[in-house]
């Protein structure tokens, strides 16, 4: 009688856990949908401000860009603050007006983006217009 009992016990066990285990399942699913949601909405607002900081389309036109100088690089120990690489010997970089120098392929791809030197946040295309007169 009591192992009757017993395996009665160990069966509703069963039973209950298996019932529980689909909703279980269900609750999972949805808290992985919520997790991918998030995870888009984040992207969303992540690539929102990147444009909001870099004014994306709102970069100085590349008749502007030509006008800056160019020069070769000597031997030195300065970074490039836009990509944070050291300036190798020979390498062409460019001086904005406010006399920050960068990287050729770091400026313009930033100056696509932005009228502001990356350093002091000065406005590139101010001051070459005003060069201009």
């Amino acid at each position: 009688m009591i192992s009757i009992v017993e395996e009665r016990r160990e069966e509703q066990q069963r039973s209950e856990f298996e019932v529980e285990e689909v909703p279980l399942r269900i609750w999972e699913q949805v808290t992985n949908q919520i997790r991918q949601e998030i995870v888009s909405l984040q992207n969303q607002l992540w690539q929102s401000n990147i444009d909001k900081v870099f004014q994306k389309g709102n970069g100085v036109p590349k008749i502007f860009q030509k006008k800056l100088r160019m020069m070769k690089m000597g031997k030195s120990n300065r970074q490039c603050s836009i990509c944070c690489n050291s300036f190798l010997k020979d390498e062409t970089i460019i001086q904005l007006p406010c006399k920050h120098i960068f990287h050729k392929s770091c400026l313009s791809s930033w100056l696509d983006h932005s009228t502001k030197c990356p350093n002091c946040r000065s406005d590139v295309l101010d001051l070459l217009m005003s060069q201009e007169r």
